[in-house]
């Protein structure tokens, strides 16, 4: 273990002390590996075994016993009477409801139910490429879900680590100007990131495995993308709509969200129909693309609308995606997809029908995307570029097999051939 060591003749500063412990029999050493500096030795003459343990729910430090009463509500444990939605309508605490897309319906169950399902937690895996949407992102996820104590989000934070002026005002809520106090959410107990060098990102494949890497035994994961506003409820709303489909363990919901812009976010008037994906055309890659279509109903009324029904679909949407924890077992993203972009989404739509997994739309749009693309995503690679183009290769190269009915993870359930036929695209052709 390491500590800094203050040296008042270096400006405070100083160098790093660090302790050797040796070894020896009868001797355990206990530590948090995430605030503790650690470097361990390799072991030449014996093995070496070590336990590492997670310890879940909060962490609280009181140093008074007669002020646990007046604990922040962000601290109180799920299922707590404050852990409810009151936030929303609370103009004080938070944006005012009238500012807010319409709220998504949920059934209000019995208290008792209700307490049940507060403690369905929900992991938000986010990958973020120099956004600054990223944390105005989570606000909307926290400050718009029906329970926010449950809601873990794990963030992949990609950026210019050389930059503290970046990595300050890109990887923290105080350096994005974003406050979250005001809200009963905890982000010392329910937020988890990983930094790295955005030099070193090879795509949107590696990054969401990364995120994935972050799970830690939730109900259900929600995967989007860093620059999305959420309607009021999504998360309640989510879990009941998973839940009618026939079999919610082995279900998703997916599709492209309506847009927003930066100057003009979703209000009262937003959209709230619900999209659904479809092909459109092959790229020069080979590579089928899709969009996004809204569904139009004649009976539909705008914040008044009682369609319960999932639609059901075939293809699949990387920046939005919501399922059981269990198909993290199943289909877990590949993380030797390197530098694929349009390939991406057919090659996991392709692994989850084999291998048995049904896909909707959710009836009701839940959240929004910006579509506009980030202008930091656009530099000169250099030598890194011809390295990108090599991995863009390999990984088209496994999608492309995937697509014969080749190759890797491919399931037994269900044939590819079944899947297009159903999806009524030939791949052949093109």
């Amino acid at each position: 273990p390491m500590e800094q060591r203050h040296d008042s003749n270096n400006g405070g500063a100083g160098d790093y002390e660090y302790f050797d412990v040796m070894p020896c029999a009868d001797r355990l050493v206990v530590f948090r590996s995430d605030v503790m500096e650690h470097q361990v030795l390799p072991s030449l003459r014996r093995d070496r075994m070590a336990i590492t343990v997670w310890l879940y729910g909060r962490r609280v430090v009181v140093t008074d016993t007669e002020h646990t009463t007046n604990l922040p509500s962000r601290l109180l444990s799920l299922g707590d009477t404050a852990q409810n939605n009151s936030h929303i309508e609370n103009g004080k605490d938070c944006v005012k409801s009238g500012d807010l897309p319409p709220p998504l319906p949920i059934s209000i169950q019995d208290e008792p139910t209700k307490m049940t399902s507060t403690k369905q937690t929900i992991f938000v895996a986010i990958p973020s490429y120099r956004d600054v949407e990223t944390w105005p992102t989570i606000k909307s996820l926290i400050e718009r879900a029906y329970h926010p104590g449950r809601v873990y989000i794990g963030v992949v934070f990609q950026v210019a680590t050389e930059s503290r002026q970046e990595v300050h005002s890109l990887t923290t809520v105080d350096g994005s100007g974003v406050s979250l106090e005001k809200f009963p959410w905890s982000q010392e107990t329910n937020f988890r990131s990983i930094t790295m060098d955005y030099r070193h990102a090879t795509g949107p494949c590696y990054a969401r495995h990364l995120c994935q890497t972050l799970h830690r035994g939730e109900d259900y994961v929600l995967q989007i993308d860093s620059h999305m506003r959420f309607r009021p409820n999504w998360d309640e709303y989510l879990i009941q709509q998973l839940s009618k489909t026939d079999n919610p363990d082995k279900s998703m919901l997916t599709t492209y969200p309506p847009g927003y812009d930066k100057t003009n976010e979703p209000g009262p008037n937003a959209e709230t129909r619900a999209t659904i994906l479809v092909p459109w055309k092959f790229g020069h890659d080979g590579m089928l693309r899709q969009k996004g279509r809204l569904v139009i109903r004649p009976d539909y009324q705008h914040n008044n609308s009682n369609e319960e029904r999932n639609i059901p679909c075939l293809l699949y949407a990387g920046g939005f995606n919501f399922f059981h924890s269990s198909l993290l077992d199943i289909c877990p993203y590949d993380s030797n997809l390197h530098g694929l972009f349009f390939g991406e989404e057919i090659s996991m739509a392709i692994r989850l029908y084999t291998h048995g997994f049904d896909l909707y739309a959710p009836p009701h749009n839940v959240c929004y995307h910006l579509w506009e693309r980030n202008p930091l995503r656009f530099r000169d690679d250099g030598d890194s570029g011809v390295i990108q183009q090599k991995m863009r290769k390999k990984a088209l190269e496994i999608v492309r097999m995937q697509l014969r009915g080749e190759g890797k993870d491919i399931g037994t359930v269900r044939s590819v051939q079944q899947f297009t036929q159903e999806l009524r695209v030939d791949f052949d052709k093109q």
